[in-house]
């Protein structure tokens, strides 16, 4: 019994379209671990979901476009919540955390030389700090008593 080659083309597109479903939440954990080290405020994690998805549908578009020659089917649909689903149920949790754990720890590594630098020059810096505003405090003493004697100055012509 042979299988026609127009079910077998259902059936890649079918199986493309689960793996489409699985690409675009994998997409949307990088925007979530992006979330996650850089905190963001609503206005901006609304635009950056707009983006996401009117980028989704551009590439769910793409894909319909090149394999099913632009029919929407609902098999396809089905076939990209499926693997959304998949996606989510299994893997979505372990490569969020995963990669958040280890940016985390890469983020900290690469900033402890910057860290050890910050506090060997935090003394000597905070003693120039201290000493320019002393200085910065007698000049204008000094700029206020200068201004004084050329009002005075002024008002006695």
């Amino acid at each position: 019994m042979e299988i026609s080659a127009t079910i077998i083309k259902e059936a890649d597109v079918l199986g493309i379209s689960v793996v489409m479903g699985m690409l675009i939440l994998l997409v949307y954990d990088q925007i979530r671990i992006f979330r996650r080290l850089i905190s963001h405020g609503v206005l901006w994690v609304g635009i950056e979901d707009m983006l996401f998805w009117i980028a989704s549908a551009l590439a769910l578009f793409a894909m319909l476009y090149q394999e099913n020659s632009g029919y929407i089917r609902g098999f396809v649909i089905g076939g990209v919540l499926v693997g959304m689903v998949i996606y989510n149920s299994f893997l979505s949790r372990f490569v969020v955390k995963g990669s958040v754990f280890l940016l985390k720890k890469i983020l900290f590594i690469v900033s402890r030389p910057f860290a050890w630098i910050a506090h060997v020059f935090h003394r000597p810096l905070s003693f120039l700090r201290k000493t320019r505003k002393k200085v910065v405090r007698f000049l204008k003493k000094q700029l206020k008593k200068v201004w004084r004697t050329f009002k005075i100055g002024l008002c006695k012509r």
